[in-house]
């Protein structure tokens, strides 16, 4: 690393990893509307549409005023919203030895009689009212809790294990990782999708350029709250995994019995990994629940929140959400860091 002096005096530097360093438009973005729409079609049974239910910039209108940064949690969010649009449904006994596809068929035995259809949910549905509803309460998938009722909450089957019980999840991957790639990584034949993952349109957010001219002044950590596997793939395929010193992921969050952004924990355990005892660091993330993180850090090390507004067509709306959020730095476009801390 070079002596001279940053413009701004950090001892390291940490990203989320979407948005900030991968484009996600088209890759975990792009795979909330399909997965819940799947949901939706094949585990609870209603007739298929051949118009998407929700738009992507409905998806990104939820993700960025609802204060999501987990795209589990926004896919089980919207999931909720629908399912409590349906007429009651009866509470399936589920079999005694859970399994996916046993799951679907009971859930979808509990969903048969069901007389409504994808179509009718789009024309009822509402994406501005949910998101702002869910900003008033605090954001996120618990905001998303306390503002939507409990109707038919037992159609929404969204924890546990991936290849044992976690069916929206189950869905999320498969379309995200396409079948191939999900039986390499689950070692089980993909159930739902037949078809190549939306992994495949991933880009580049960040010049490399930028990110080699900021390691050679200060270590660069990633945090993210995908699975650590995804996280390694995404920067590998981009070329950019080598500027990276450290990657805090889902398996790391979880051996803690930690929580994710917007929780302090994963900046201060990438910290630790990165400086030996650090006194100012800074993170930089496309959400507010990246500057809240940044914030709750704070009270054990110095910490620069750096909001991107980036990943959403209204930019204005996020740096005034950034704003009202006490970030320190917003900034148009990750490229911009260069110069903000070399000068």
């Amino acid at each position: 690393m070079t002596t001279r002096k940053p413009k701004l005096n950090i001892d390291c530097l940490i990203f989320a990893s979407n948005e900030v360093l991968i484009d996600v438009d088209h890759s975990y973005r792009a795979v909330v509307g399909p997965a819940v729409q799947t949901y939706l079609e094949q585990a609870v049974g209603l007739p298929p549409s051949s118009e998407p239910l929700i738009s992507l910039a409905e998806v990104t209108l939820l993700q960025k005023k609802g204060r999501f940064t987990d795209y589990w949690d926004l896919t089980t969010a919207l999931v909720m919203y629908f399912v409590e649009m349906l007429p009651p449904v009866p509470v399936p006994t589920f079999p005694s030895r859970f399994h996916i596809p046993g799951l679907m068929a009971y859930l979808q035995m509990a969903g048969g009689n069901l007389r409504i259809s994808i179509d009718k949910l789009r024309e009822q549905r509402d994406i501005p009212r949910l998101a702002a509803e869910v900003e008033a309460v605090g954001g996120g998938l618990d905001g998303a809790h306390k503002i939507l009722p409990q109707e038919n909450r037992h159609m929404l089957v969204s924890s546990g294990e991936i290849t044992k019980t976690n069916v929206l999840a189950r869905i999320f991957q498969e379309l995200y990782l396409g079948a191939d790639l999900f039986e390499q990584t689950y070692n089980q034949p993909a159930f739902v999708v037949r078809s190549d993952g939306y992994y495949r349109a991933e880009t580049l957010a960040i010049e490399p350029e930028v990110l080699a001219a900021l390691g050679r002044h200060m270590p660069l950590g990633v945090v993210s709250d995908r699975p650590r596997q995804e996280v390694e793939r995404s920067l590998q395929a981009q070329q950019i995994d080598a500027y990276f010193q450290t990657i805090v992921a889902l398996e790391d969050i979880e051996q803690a019995k930690a929580k994710p952004v917007p929780d302090a924990w994963p900046l201060l355990e990438a910290t630790r990994c990165l400086v030996a005892s650090p006194g100012h660091c800074a993170y930089v993330g496309a959400n507010v629940g990246d500057i809240q993180a940044a914030k709750a850090a704070s009270d054990t090390i110095r910490f620069t929140a750096i909001g991107c507004a980036i990943g959403t067509p209204d930019k204005k709306e996020l740096r005034q959400a950034f704003e009202d959020h006490k970030a320190d730095i917003i900034l148009g476009h990750p490229n911009n860091l260069k110069e903000l801390i070399l000068g």
